[in-house]
């Protein structure tokens, strides 16, 4: 059944005349008619059947069925990742958000091309958000993941270091596996993980981490993508938790 995010959708809605965008997927690319039925959900956890009463240039639909909606991860896993280029960037977010990610945060570090002049426009903003609900509205979730504004990596590991515990990828650490890592982590509700740009972090900003509190770690002896590096972690971590069980 078709899936659309609707963020003013809330509980004591029955009846809803949908927004320009999704009136227009509904009549002009999925030809729904009357009384077919699709999926509202509001990115904070409430979704449900809603059925189709009218159809003129938009649509009114009317509710016919509450959902249980599918668990959250039962730890927020919260990325810091280095900028990269864009259609890499994009396949973070898209697959990251299919796993469950909870929070997405772009950084400057030494090794982004470009420096400070690589901070994504707005419109790029706009486009990385879009990639995001339309990744939650596929995969089923009913949480849509938050996409914070760029920041510089050391300034925004001072802010979280207070509040979370942070684990740091960093290809050139040997010894302590992001296994052993999450072994050591029980009974936490959130969790951040820190990845670098394309030649990943410099020796300097490794050991500035590291006395800031953050946890260095590796994912083995091979040496990936930035991208790779954010799937592979998101999937150690559900799986560590026990997310792909029934």
């Amino acid at each position: 059944m078709h899936r659309f995010y609707y963020s003013s959708l809330d509980e004591n809605q029955n009846i809803i005349e949908l927004s320009d965008e999704i009136s227009f997927q509904i009549i002009n690319v999925l030809r729904l008619r009357i009384d077919e039925q699709f999926i509202l959900f509001n990115g904070a956890g409430y979704e449900a059947v809603f059925i189709i009463i009218k159809k003129s240039k938009s649509i009114t639909c009317r509710l016919h069925s509450i959902i249980t909606p599918i668990d959250e991860p039962s730890v927020k896993v919260k990325f810091i990742i280095g900028l990269c280029k864009p259609e890499r960037f994009e396949l973070i977010l898209q697959k990251c958000t299919e796993l469950g990610a909870f929070d997405f945060t772009p950084v400057i570090t030494e090794r982004v091309q470009g420096g400070e002049n690589a901070y994504p426009s707005d419109k790029r903003l706009l486009r990385w958000r879009k990639i995001i609900k339309e990744s939650a509205e596929q995969s089923g979730r009913t949480f849509i993941p938050k996409l914070n504004k760029p920041e510089i990596l050391v300034e925004i590991i001072k802010q979280k270091i207070k509040h979370d515990k942070v684990l740091c990828l960093w290809e050139d650490f040997q010894g302590y596996t992001i296994n052993q890592a999450l072994d050591e982590l029980t009974n936490i509700k959130s969790l951040y993980v820190v990845i670098g740009p394309p030649g990943g972090f410099s020796k300097q900003e490794a050991e500035n981490l590291k006395k800031l509190g953050a946890k260095l770690v590796s994912l083995g002896k091979r040496i990936l993508r930035t991208e790779t590096a954010a799937i592979a972690v998101m999937t150690s971590i559900i799986y560590h938790y026990g997310d792909f069980r029934d």
